[in-house]
């Protein structure tokens, strides 16, 4: 499960514009929470972020005021600066039991600052808040557990997988690479390397000239549940570098810092059987066969999207592909891409820019495609240098 973790002023603001309303994964709690004595303040958040932690996980802002409709109607930053993240932290990790991996974010504006506390589902759930009971989130409200309810949490972590895993799928001569984060945590620089190829020699199978991902740069994140694909080697090519047996090593670091690598040996024998070389009308039927299924996979992602949005009021979808590897692609170097499809990552990638610039970009140019609620302005009305203006009209359909 993902969900939307602000990091700025902008992200706020943004979020009482779309009108993001609590939920499962949200939670809004005003600054006068602070003005009570602090056993209670860390009665209230211990409950808070532990029904986040034995649930799906979720956000909790501290300094912003609700209407009757649960969404954001004004900011009320906190304005004692002896209530900060460490006063915060230092008073809750005595109060959680056991103790409970919690990112605490500080936004300082002209008069004060506001909280962001980032809690993940957790793997040592169940968690006890200060009161030594155990909460849960569900949607509007958290709520304490039943002693069943507690025991079936305890079974239920205890069986999940935790970190990445790789499968591979052989198709039409070429062997194509799965990343999924299996576990409850996210993983980190997760990369991939096939005993006895170098990285850079299979990249350049992909696409003729080859281009500088995602063997030479490893992903730098994979959230929880998420999947990464990518076209991998073609069958010739290995056959022409190895025996028969491929050991293929996926290396990520966990939460904690610490390293792992998995190794999956395959063999190319297996594959053998179903590669033959294809006359002219095979491959051609075979390439529109392809195009309808890439088109069917397209319009099931995008339903898929669509009710992820609705869900979470934040979900950057898109083609998530770097600017060399969409040249490559086009087979042009002037080609446009439609903005509105690209995801944050790509979107930086094409106009040569920061992630938090191309964040922006992506609200205000395509905000009626990423966020519920949202529109698309007009691109000179948007505050951005001239060159980056002139790559946008240059990259990127900005309409269709």
């Amino acid at each position: 499960m993902t969900y939307f973790r602000p990091r700025t002023i902008d992200d706020i603001l943004e979020m009482k514009e779309r009108g993001d309303a609590e939920g499962a994964t949200l939670e809004y709690k005003s600054s006068r929470l602070f003005e009570q004595k602090n056993e209670k303040v860390f009665e209230t958040l211990s409950k808070e972020l532990t029904a986040f932690a034995n649930a799906i996980g979720g956000a909790l802002i501290i300094g912003v005021e609700e209407d009757n409709d649960r969404r954001i109607s004004d900011i009320r930053p906190i304005q004692d600066p002896s209530r900060n993240e460490t006063w915060l932290e230092d008073g809750l990790l005595s109060r959680i039991t056991p103790s409970l991996q919690i990112s605490i974010e500080r936004i300082d504006v002209e008069i004060g600052h506001l909280l962001v506390l980032d809690v993940p589902p957790s793997r040592n759930a169940p968690h006890q808040a200060a009161d030594k009971r155990f909460y849960a989130r569900r949607l509007f409200r958290i709520d304490p557990l039943l002693p069943f309810e507690v025991e079936d949490i305890r079974r239920r972590v205890s069986t999940l997988p935790s970190g990445a895993s790789l499968s591979i799928t052989f198709e039409s001569g070429r062997v194509s690479f799965s990343i999924k984060n299996d576990g409850l945590g996210h993983v980190f620089d997760v990369s991939i390397q096939i005993e006895g190829i170098e990285n850079t020699s299979i990249v350049q199978q992909w696409v003729p000239g080859g281009f500088d991902r995602p063997y030479t740069e490893p992903f730098r994140i994979i959230h929880s549940g998420e999947t990464r694909n990518f076209l991998g080697a073609g069958f010739e090519f290995l056959q022409g570098h190895l025996d028969d047996r491929m050991d293929v090593h996926l290396h990520y670091t966990d939460e904690d810092g610490k390293q792992h690598q998995k190794t999956y040996t395959y063999y190319l024998k297996d594959f053998h059987s179903t590669y033959r070389m294809k006359s002219p009308n095979e491959e051609i039927l075979e390439q529109g066969i392809k195009r309808l299924e890439n088109i069917e996979r397209t319009l099931t992602s995008l339903s898929r999207d669509i009710k992820a949005m609705h869900e979470n009021a934040f979900h950057p979808t898109g083609l998530n592909f770097s600017r060399t590897t969409l040249t490559a692609l086009s087979n042009r170097a002037d080609v446009k891409w439609p903005g509105r499809f690209l995801a944050i990552q790509a979107l930086a990638e094409v106009l040569e820019i920061d992630i938090e610039t191309a964040l922006r970009i992506q609200r205000e140019l395509f905000g009626a495609s990423h966020y519920l609620g949202g529109a698309n302005k007009p691109l000179e009305d948007i505050d951005l240098p001239d060159d980056i203006k002139e790559r946008i009209r240059q990259r990127l359909i900005l309409t269709g």
